[in-house]
């Protein structure tokens, strides 16, 4: 007996076997969590150099596009198209510049940041010290005891990061992979760029020979977005931060509190995590400063209040846009599951593909819809 479906069964066939198959899916990801994350934890530091070049590759594809388009226009078009000579050319150009900057950083900011980092370890038992009389004074005042806190800061915290940071110090073959890592991705990000055609052709090829047309062109559109999205928003924190980090160094500078260089350094990099990255700068930055002096603490704290202020509300609108879509509440989900799924980095990267899959749920819903002849804003 053979049985015929409609088109509208069909696709209602499609629809439910495909969230089956994804409940079930996120079934076995949650009763195998431990062992997935641990096989996904591996696999990722195998291809961290290429995910690291990946991410190169979007940084620097914008000034490379740009010289290319703008700098190199006047070679001929027989010679660029026969050799690609322009891209290359802007390419090499743009790579070195890169390479330049990350050199004198290592050359001019990264000593400075350890002459800081060393100036307070030497102070350490100083700090100690410090703060130990704060807290009789608390004590002496309010008649309480704070004898836990002086335990944990007197054995704990504060004493082991000499330790700690002497231990890292002493990783000398974890310097060796990371240089070795930061090479493979410089070489792999300058292949991408150089290449990027035959890749998006290779997989587009991939996309159409698996796929019927209707599919593939909607997955080469999610695509498309998803590289959008992910071109803004890596590019636009990493200056957004960037301008933070100057900002930060030139005002603590001014307001003539310690260490400036560590200080700017810290907040600037934990600045490139949505919402909780200015926390988590400025708490241990403040608590450093209470050890030394409390008043030091309290102007640190008014000025990143201001500093953020700044950032959210003329900054970060200039640079980022409003190309997430997202309301505060997604971001705070989106942040908070990706950190706990991967870390610091699934913090950073959880909000952009989380806006990736709010735009393709969102583009299906209003597809959906629009099939169906509903429209919620005039029948709700």
């Amino acid at each position: 007996m053979h049985i015929k479906f409609d088109e509208e069964m069909q696709k209602k066939i499609l629809v439910y076997s495909s969230s089956l198959i994804i409940a079930i899916v996120i079934g076995i990801f949650v009763y195998n969590f431990k062992s997935i994350t641990k096989n996904i934890g591996v696999i990722a530091n195998i291809a961290l150099p290429f995910l690291i070049g990946i991410l190169l590759a979007i940084i620097l594809r914008i000034p490379t596009a740009f010289l290319e388009k703008k700098a190199f226009s006047s070679v001929s078009a027989a010679f660029s198209t026969k050799f690609k000579k322009k891209r290359l050319i802007s390419a090499l150009c743009v790579f070195a510049f890169f390479i330049l900057l990350i050199v004198l950083m290592f050359r001019l900011i990264i000593p400075t940041i350890f002459d800081s980092l060393q100036e307070f370890l030497l102070d350490n038992e100083e700090y100690i010290s410090n703060f130990n009389f704060y807290l009789s004074k608390i004590e002496k005042t309010f008649d309480i005891s704070l004898d836990p806190i002086r335990k944990l800061v007197d054995g704990g915290i504060i004493a082991s990061i000499p330790k700690h940071v002497l231990t890292i110090a002493n990783y000398s073959i974890a310097f060796v992979r990371f240089f070795i890592n930061m090479i493979i991705a410089l070489v792999s990000a300058f292949y991408i760029i150089l290449d990027k055609e035959n890749l998006k052709l290779s997989f587009k090829r991939l996309n159409y020979s698996l796929f019927n047309r209707k599919i593939a062109n909607r997955f080469s559109h999610y695509i498309d977005l998803g590289r959008e999205i992910f071109d803004k928003f890596i590019v636009g924190s990493i200056i957004d931060s960037t301008i933070i980090g100057i900002l930060c160094f030139v005002g603590v500078s001014l307001l003539r509190l310690p260490y400036s260089p560590m200080i700017a350094f810290i907040i600037g990099v934990t600045n490139i995590i949505p919402v909780f990255g200015p926390f988590l700068g400025a708490i241990p930055v403040a608590f450093l400063l209470v050890l030394i002096k409390p008043i030091y603490a309290f102007v640190f704290v008014i000025f990143i209040f201001i500093l953020q202020q700044v950032d959210g509300n003329i900054i970060k609108p200039k640079v980022l846009g409003d190309q997430l879509g997202l309301s505060g509440f997604w971001i705070l989900f989106s942040v908070t599951i990706g950190g706990g799924l991967a870390g610091v980095p699934g913090m950073f990267l959880g909000v952009p593909l989380f806006a990736l899959v709010y735009r393709i749920l969102g583009e299906y819903t209003e597809a959906r819809l629009k099939d169906k002849h509903i429209n919620i804003d005039e029948e709700f």
